[in-house]
Parts: C-alpha cells; structure tokens; sequence
C-alpha cells in the first residue's frame, strides 16, 4: 500500500539498505540515535538487524 512518501516501520524492513533504515525515523531522531551509539557502541558491535550506525564528527 504505497502512500506516497519514503517513510519506514523499522520493524518492517528487510534487507533493503542503510538508506531505508535512516527513512523509518526523522531527521532529528536519527541524530539523536546516531549520537549515543557513538557513545555506548563507538566499535558498532550492535549492527545486526536495522543498523544505527555511530555519528562520524
């Protein structure tokens, strides 16, 4: 059922790409999350399933 827009249910996606996973939140979500795997997994040892990956300063 396409709506017309790019969003995403995290949960939803597959193995569709890092581009998909950034579309399943907003812009300032995204950048919030970004910024504490950079401080809790800075190695990205969590990177199964819809990967977050860390902020690159």
């Amino acid at each position: 059922m396409d709506q017309g827009d790019a969003s995403a249910y995290v949960n939803f996606i597959n193995d569709e790409g890092p581009a998909r996973v950034r579309d399943a939140y907003p812009p300032a979500h995204w950048e919030r999350l970004t910024a504490i795997k950079a401080k809790y997994d800075p190695d990205n040892l969590f990177r199964l399933n819809q990967n977050v990956p860390p902020e690159t300063a």
